[in-house]
């Protein structure tokens, strides 16, 4: 474990010093929603590439139709 999180564990123990503010609270929204964003793009990403795939597993089994 490195020093840094031993810090960060040691913040967290301790509670927050100061009441959260309305700002802090809607731009920890705004992260749950952005995680959400790339959550859903890279879940998107992975059909492209599984049609990418297919499509090239389609063209080399025409081409090998097409060389009897």
């Amino acid at each position: 474990m490195n020093r840094f999180e031993a810090a960060l564990r040691k913040l967290r123990r301790r509670g927050p010093a100061v009441p959260e503010s309305a700002e802090i609270a809607r731009l920890r929204e705004e992260i749950g929603r952005l995680r959400a964003e790339i959550d859903e793009l890279r879940a998107d990403s992975h059909r492209i590439a599984e049609l990418y795939d297919l499509v090239f597993e389609r063209l080399r089994d025409d081409e090998r139709k097409s060389a009897e």
